[in-house]
């Protein structure tokens, strides 16, 4: 496993600590456009509650990092992975996914269509 340089240690810790205190404008400070764009189309639903996180994997790629951090909740751990590059000053989220593996809970329908209006209403404000 790769080690992150310090800036994107502090900037992954951040973004997953807004994710469990359920901070949004916190969470996605760190993600581009493009970013917010591929996480949503990764999970069809509401995001479940988190309790906790750990950085499962780190790969670095020329100058950008892909981490892979596992959320713990309440149902069942998750990972999200994100690649990660500078963009001037800040690190920041080029692109996530929730993974998904073979035997994973996906969200059950109301959730799907609640996660469903959310995006609707988001792609309505820009």
């Amino acid at each position: 496993m790769a080690e992150l340089p310090a800036e994107l240690q502090q900037a992954v810790d951040a973004q997953a600590q807004a994710r469990i205190a359920m901070n949004v404008q916190g969470y996605a400070k760190f993600l581009t456009p493009e970013a917010v764009d591929s996480l949503r189309a990764s999970y069809a639903g509401i995001p479940p509650r988190v309790s906790g996180h750990e950085i499962a994997s780190v790969e670095a790629t020329g100058g950008q990092y892909v981490v892979d951090v596992r959320y713990l909740s309440r149902d069942d751990p998750f990972v999200v992975r994100s690649r990660w590059a500078k963009q001037g000053d800040a690190w920041m989220v080029v692109h996530a996914e929730r993974l998904w593996s073979e035997g994973d809970k996906h969200p059950g329908l109301f959730s799907r269509l609640a996660g469903s209006v959310l995006r609707r209403l988001a792609s309505l404000r820009r």
